[in-house]
């Protein structure tokens, strides 16, 4: 596995500014708007289902087709890669760009489209998207392309503070949810533009459709696979099943979803700094049995949240003490390359893993809502969340 061409230093310090340029505006957009659009789902679906817990059922099982659509189109994305990863990259931001101006136009009727399949079809663009966008740049261009410490911090900002102006877009307006679709999705493709001055990077994918299957069922990949579908698990709760939890604990508040989103970002932000100093200094940084306390807990505490301020607590605290590998983009919804540096057949298994973990989380959850009712069911997900982070920890 290696880079197709030997670039000069120059030519990768223009091409990591452009990406860094470009990773900035897409996440940006989806920061602002992918909680959102899968908001706007569920409100529709309670509105033409004849109870929350079908809704809410609709929804996760929407988000798992998508998850569906990517863990099978990855072994044909990766092998793509041999043609370019820019352009990968690029069929990506088309896919996502179209699906949200899709599900804003079928929800105004500017299609021949019911919404139902409206939403459909925006489940599968984002699993297209998520299959194709992969980033085999970070680590070379972490090692020729200085940042500031305030420039990075006011992107950062940016990013964070996106949710609150969209909710608040959202609010003001009946016609905002539209527009807020239709910016997202321009935002998207303008976020392509700067991959002009990326240079191409072509890697090489092995195993064939059936053969990268067969290798995910392969013992000698099993700890690998497992710890993905684990990561996986936990990543549906927190992408899907807690943003719909804050919003109905809100209120339906599109306006205190952007707050409370925005808020728990900030603290994190500036405090995951200071509780990672405070640990290494009381020396349980590296303690497995406290790793895993904090790991699961948040997962538990969220049963018990019943307010805003109940939430940006509990959020921040997971933030703040989530395993760096967690971050705080989890809204950009990316799939990038193995360490941000290349992409090899273990991460493909890594990625349709992560799919398959999430899948079995809409599954469990789908059942319960439907078998008991909708808290049960979110009970159920963030137990088990809470469960796979124990297993994060302790067994691998």
């Amino acid at each position: 596995m290696g880079l197709a061409t030997v670039r000069t230093q120059d030519s990768v310090r223009d091409s990591a500014r452009a990406l860094r340029f470009h990773r900035f505006l897409l996440r940006l957009a989806l920061a602002g708007i992918n909680v959102y659009a899968w908001i706007f789902a569920f409100q529709y679906f309670f509105l033409t289902s004849p109870t929350i817990e079908q809704a809410f059922a609709r929804t996760v099982l929407l988000y798992g087709l998508s998850q569906t659509v990517t863990c099978l189109a990855t072994p044909y994305a990766a092998r793509a890669l041999r043609h370019g990863s820019r352009r990968s990259i690029v069929f990506a931001l088309v896919c996502a760009s179209a699906s949200f101006v899709l599900l804003g136009a079928t929800f105004e009727g500017f299609f021949p489209l019911s919404v139902p399949l409206g939403i459909i079809a925006f489940s599968i663009g984002l699993g297209a998207y998520r299959s194709l966008y992969w980033i085999p740049y970070e680590v070379e261009a972490r090692g020729v392309l200085q940042t500031t410490r305030r420039a990075s911090l006011f992107r950062e900002i940016v990013v964070a503070l996106a949710p609150l102006g969209v909710g608040l877009l959202i609010a003001s307006s009946g016609e905002a949810p539209l527009w807020s679709l239709f910016g997202a999705g321009a935002l998207v493709l303008l976020s392509a533009l700067p991959l002009i001055w990326v240079s191409e990077v072509h890697e090489r994918f092995s195993w064939k459709y059936r053969e990268t299957f067969a290798h995910l069922m392969d013992r000698a990949h099993r700890v690998h696979v497992s710890r993905s579908i684990l990561e996986g698990m936990i990543g549906a709760a927190m992408l899907l099943l807690w943003p719909i939890a804050i919003f109905l604990i809100v209120g339906w508040s599109y306006g205190m979803l952007g707050l409370v989103l925005s808020l728990t970002f900030l603290f994190a932000m500036f405090g995951r700094g200071v509780v990672r100093s405070v640990l290494r200094r009381v020396q349980v940084h590296e303690s497995r049995l406290v790793g895993g306390f904090l790991a699961a807990s948040p997962w538990l505490l969220r049963l018990l949240v019943a307010s805003p301020i109940s939430i940006v607590l509990v959020d921040s605290y997971f933030y703040t003490t989530a395993s760096l590998r967690h971050g705080l983009d989890h809204a950009a919804f990316e799939q990038s390359s193995d360490g941000g540096s290349y992409i090899d057949e273990h991460t493909a298994l890594k990625e349709m893993a992560l799919s398959i973990g999430r899948i079995v989380t809409c599954a469990l959850a789908v059942g319960l809502a439907l078998l008991f009712s909708l808290p049960f069911a979110c009970i159920g997900a963030f137990t088990l969340a809470a469960l796979a982070s124990l297993a994060l920890h302790f067994w691998y």
